[in-house]
């Protein structure tokens, strides 16, 4: 049995997500709500959960404030939200989980079953989380990938390509690490700073101050650490574009 928590200001959303848990996920056990940061934090350290279900928005506050209180939980966090988009963003930047609102059926069902079924329990990466939000100018400063003995934390800026493997993304930076990344090459799209990084075909995404050379004859680039990076034909006037050259 996992014991669960619901922090959320909307009677009727924490109505809605206990039908759901009562009905078709027997194995949580839902232990009190919550509708403000501080009565979470009380009903947490009183109740000692393994979950808690945390809406973005709390009245006038943010979930996020949560992590004030507790810098390292160990309890896991899904995150419910209706809007915010950049929130969304720094949730998924940092591989924390989440349920769109209206929440329905096979989404929690499904979700649920996925936590059941990790093996091991992985740190939380609050830092990636809370640095992320942080920026006004709303741009990730920081992604965390799942590797096999963890996450590696890496900084946008450092990321030099992407390439699309099958359902999983390779991640290569600067320094020379190379990653293998769970998320789809659409998700790190929509992820980050469309200013910086540029899909240059369905199968890589390029950082734009990492090229050092655009090879007409092949329609590749050539990237700062001389690796080359494939340009689709469709894309190439739009390449070329961002340089004036069309």
């Amino acid at each position: 049995m996992i014991n669960c928590v619901i922090v959320d200001d909307d009677s009727q959303c924490i109505s809605a997500l206990t039908a759901i848990i009562k009905e078709y996920c027997p194995q949580l056990q839902i232990m009190g709500t919550a509708s403000s940061v501080n009565d979470a934090v009380k009903l947490i350290n009183l109740q000692k959960p393994q979950l808690v279900f945390l809406d973005v928005e709390i009245n006038d506050e943010l979930g996020f404030d949560l992590f004030k209180f507790f810098s390292n939980p160990d309890f896991e966090v899904v995150f419910t939200t209706a809007h915010e988009k950049y929130a969304l963003k720094a949730i998924k930047s940092s591989c924390f989980d989440f349920l769109m609102k209206p929440v329905n059926v096979s989404e929690v069902v499904s979700l649920v079953s996925k936590l059941e079924n990790v093996t091991k329990k992985e740190p939380k990466n609050v830092d990636v989380l809370v640095s992320n939000l942080k920026e006004s100018d709303q741009i990730l400063k920081k992604i965390a990938v799942p590797s096999s003995d963890g996450y590696n934390f890496i900084s946008t800026n450092e990321i030099l390509s992407l390439e699309a493997d099958g359902k999983y993304t390779k991640i290569t930076t600067a320094s020379g690490l190379k990653s293998l990344s769970t998320k789809n090459i659409g998700e790190f799209e929509e992820l980050l700073d469309p200013a910086v990084f540029f899909r240059t075909h369905k199968s890589w995404i390029v950082n734009l101050n990492h090229i050092r050379k655009f090879l007409k004859d092949t329609n590749q680039l050539l990237l700062s650490d001389e690796s080359v990076a494939d340009v689709s034909s469709r894309k190439r006037e739009d390449f070329l574009k961002l340089f004036g050259k069309v």
